[in-house]
């Protein structure tokens, strides 16, 4: 059985990050966007598309092995902004702020895939959280009046103890994730 797959930090649990979320989407209520459920937030570290069984097995083999010997950290949400910019803005963000950590684990995350000959990603990890999918935005002015409300505030602080194997499950109410796999930091 093919599953569409990505690994995560699962970031849902956390209340400043939810209250800063709900914060902003009051800020740009009205404006078409499809956020992402509060449930359902998420750090992407790595996403392998439709993937069949044989294969999930095989990396999970090889991420249970190598993340077990990465301890926890920190990680640092903070500020705001859009992709790929504000002349065409499609995806709404929270920032991270780089640390040491985070790159050690974005550095294991490869040395697995290369390991498992999986498919490298096409371009340099970017931490970010995306809040939502920007179909349509009226007023330009008042988004970059709100990122730059958002430019250096800190977001919250999280905790990353344990990363995620998810499925993702694309509904036309939007996507439904399901955790195929934990993966426990020391």
């Amino acid at each position: 059985m093919i599953k569409r797959i990505f690994l995560a930090i699962p970031v849902s649990r956390n209340d400043g990050l939810t209250r800063h979320y709900k914060n902003l989407r009051d800020l740009l209520q009205g404006e078409k966007i499809k956020w992402v459920t509060p449930e359902n937030l998420h750090l992407t570290l790595h996403f392998f598309g439709d993937t069949g069984e044989e294969e999930i097995s095989r990396l999970h083999r090889l991420l249970s092995a190598r993340m077990k010997d990465l301890p926890g950290f920190d990680l640092v949400f903070r500020g705001a902004g859009v992709f790929p910019g504000l002349h065409n803005p499609r995806v709404l963000w929270f920032g991270v702020t780089p640390s040491e950590a985070l790159n050690d684990l974005a550095g294991a995350v490869e040395e697995v895939l290369i390991k498992g000959n999986f498919e490298l990603p096409g371009k340099p990890f970017s931490p970010h959280l995306t809040l939502g999918r920007i179909r349509k935005f009226e007023d330009r002015q008042r988004l970059a009046q709100v990122l730059g409300e958002y430019r250096e505030q800190k977001i919250a602080r999280l905790t990353v103890r344990e990363l995620h194997l998810y499925e993702s499950l694309l509904k036309p109410e939007g996507p439904e994730y399901h955790v195929v796999h934990r993966y426990v930091l020391k």
